[in-house]
């Protein structure tokens, strides 16, 4: 009888011992790491590893015809190179013509040929979107560009900061290559770069023709309340200190509401209900921000394209949309009346 008191004690205080430190590596342990580690972070806002390696520059083994891949240095103190695909519109190609015969540079001047700088999310490339591209073709010339540490670009140090730097001064490159109107589009995180991007070329006198925010989200901090691990310690006194704050202060935060009172030109947001990596709730916080607190009449309307969720589009698929084709058409002559209207009323 004893011994078995002493082994139900001895078992009691093995699990008790078990359970405080299963209870300090989860809801202790984690969270500090997590707060202390700027990498573990960057690698989760930047998962770069899980990214798909591909030849960018044989566009033949894509099955794309008119399409170029060139590279543009956006930071001569780094030294950092972003690959790029120019991918020409739908009307400028024929079956009978190689790659390589299309005046790539004389087509990117034309100012006839609207541009759409396409900016991807955080896991993928330039060349995941082709299903979309075959439709964005149809009214744009189409820019893709891949982050520094995605793709074939430079291997540099990500945060905000630094990608929103290298898109400004690639779009001040291609500003300086025409005079074509040029457009934002913007997946997941490429919303939250495109954002920041066009807030800072505000302040240098520069701005686009419209931006289109395929499936955003109001801050990233705002995403990461969502996943339920992060739900899971939302209880404790430190969550915010330790999860959220970190992320904000060592460049990562993609405050998407803090920036898009800054866009002075027209925004189409397209979400869909059942998007399971940033929820549709998030997509309506930055659309409620914006017209709130953006002036339509001198910035632009805003539109919001939200799916329902029998479509099945979740995070990827909203190109499969039939009334994209319509909405896009729809948008473009939206951002050309609302640019003649600004320029009638600055005359």
């Amino acid at each position: 009888m004893g011994k078995s008191k002493k082994c139900l004690k001895g078992t009691c205080i093995y699990l008790f011992a078990l359970l405080l430190l299963l209870f300090l590596l989860v809801f202790v342990i984690i969270p500090v790491v997590f707060m202390f580690s700027v990498e573990i972070q960057r690698n989760i806002i930047f998962p770069v590893w899980s990214t798909e390696d591909a030849n960018f520059s044989d566009i033949e083994s894509f099955h794309l015809k008119g399409v170029r891949n060139f590279y543009v240095t956006v930071d001569d103190k780094e030294n950092v190179t972003l690959g790029a695909w120019q991918i020409l519109p739908s009307k400028l190609l024929s079956n009978v013509v190689d790659n390589h015969y299309y005046n790539y540079e004389e087509i990117l001047a034309n100012k006839n040929y609207s541009i759409l700088l396409y900016l991807h999310g955080n896991g993928g490339v330039r060349s995941v979107p082709l299903e979309l591209y075959a439709i964005l073709r149809k009214y744009f010339q189409v820019i893709a560009i891949d982050y520094r540490g995605y793709g074939d670009s430079t291997k540099a140090e990500l945060t905000e900061e630094n990608i929103v730097r290298d898109i400004v001064n690639f779009y001040k490159w291609l500003r300086g290559k025409t005079q074509a109107r040029i457009f934002f589009w913007g997946h997941s995180l490429g919303t939250g770069v495109s954002t920041h991007t066009i807030s800072n070329l505000k302040v240098q006198n520069h701005v686009p023709s419209g931006l289109v925010l395929e499936t955003p989200f109001s801050s990233v901090p705002d995403v990461m309340e969502e996943h339920f691990f992060v739900k899971f310690l939302s209880w404790l006194p430190w969550y915010r200190q330790t999860m959220l704050d970190p992320v904000v202060k060592n460049g990562f935060g993609f405050e998407s509401t803090k920036y898009v009172v800054d866009v002075d030109c027209p925004i189409m947001i397209l979400h869909a209900k059942d998007d399971t990596i940033v929820s549709y709730q998030s997509a309506t916080k930055l659309y409620e921000t914006a017209v709130k607190n953006r002036n339509f009449t001198t910035q632009g309307n805003v539109t919001f394209h939200l799916f329902d969720e029998s479509r099945g589009y979740d995070h990827m698929l909203i190109y499969l949309a039939p009334e994209l084709p319509t909405y896009i058409s729809e948008f473009i002559d939206e951002c050309i009346k609302f640019e003649q209207t600004l320029n009638q009323t600055q005359v």
